[in-house]
């Protein structure tokens, strides 16, 4: 769990976390969080999982410590190494290895937790060796923020990662975005915005500028004057700077905008007066704070966040 905290940048001990959630729990003041599939690929045994302070309603790994790790059992890792192995090797199994690691999370022995984290939200995935490596650690948390009392959202980069609906943000360095069946990583550099595009569709040609066409990518450069706005727009409309033939998208999916007063960009889902049909997605890398209506997807999975006061 070391590894998580760091990644979650929570600074105080895990201790004194566990302590502080508990005094929140006893006034029962705070809001549950309501996770809603609202489509997926995936059988779920249920539909709506509910969230505390606390964690994950019903996880198996029982830690009460605000966290929610999602991602896949480590089942497979273990079976594949304890064959000739036991305790005194550090290799548990699956039973043991439950119960050691929800024994040691609640001691705060973190070095012998972190080595056995199991996720409290596991994706119902069929078990393939050639998917072993997504067992290594989770692939993103939803966790309880002590100082504002809010639930955050983090992606750890580790396995398919996690998306956020967006209406607007503002971009940062290497901003990953999903539109369609299209993904863009922004660059910036001072007034320079590079588009690195890969797809599955056909690229056409852009107002202004070259393809630079890679085997299943292209890029696209371009440069804002400092002192005035800029808006370059996305999607399949041949108005557009840049054009993508994707059915799935809109025919101005997107567009980002420059604010020569504050010096930076931002990323607007739609035209500027309706939005698109399919969504504009961004991966979340940093923390983001979950709303009502909030909507993330998956692992093939689509979810819608709700928050209702416990009182």
């Amino acid at each position: 769990m070391q590894d998580v905290l760091a990644l979650l940048n929570i600074q105080v001990s895990y201790k004194e976390r566990i302590s502080q959630i508990n005094n929140i729990m006893k006034n029962k003041n705070y809001n549950e969080l309501s996770l809603t599939v609202i489509s997926s690929t995936l059988k779920y045994e249920q539909n709506t999982f509910k969230i505390t302070p606390y964690g994950l309603k019903n996880s198996k790994r029982n830690a009460n410590d605000g966290i929610v790790l999602f991602g896949y059992e480590k089942k497979n890792i273990i079976k594949k190494n304890n064959e000739n192995m036991n305790s005194e090797n550090n290799i548990y199994s699956n039973e043991s290895l439950r119960n050691n690691t929800n024994t040691n999370l609640i001691n705060n022995d973190l070095d012998l937790a972190t080595a056995f984290t199991i996720n409290d939200f596991v994706f119902p995935v069929e078990e393939k060796e050639e998917n072993i490596g997504l067992y290594e650690f989770p692939n993103f948390a939803i966790f309880y923020n002590i100082n504002d009392q809010n639930y955050y959202i983090k992606d750890f980069n580790t396995g398919v990662g996690a998306l956020m609906r967006i209406k607007r943000i503002q971009m940062e360095l290497n901003t990953l975005i999903n539109i369609g069946s299209n993904y863009l990583v922004l660059y910036i550099n001072g007034n320079t915005i590079t588009l690195k595009i890969f797809n599955n569709s056909t690229i056409l040609e852009g107002k202004n500028n070259d393809d630079n066409f890679g085997q299943n990518y292209a890029i696209k450069e371009f440069k804002v004057k400092e002192n005035e706005d800029s808006i370059i727009t996305i999607g399949r409309s041949e108005k557009c700077d840049i054009i993508i033939e994707d059915m799935m998208m809109s025919k101005i999916q997107a567009y980002i905008e420059y604010k020569s007063k504050t010096k930076k960009f931002y990323l607007n889902d739609g035209d500027g007066m309706k939005e698109s049909t399919n969504g504009t997605w961004v991966f979340i890398l940093n923390a983001t704070k979950i709303t009502n209506n909030f909507l993330f997807k998956a692992e093939h999975t689509l979810f819608s966040a709700t928050l209702k006061n416990n009182n």
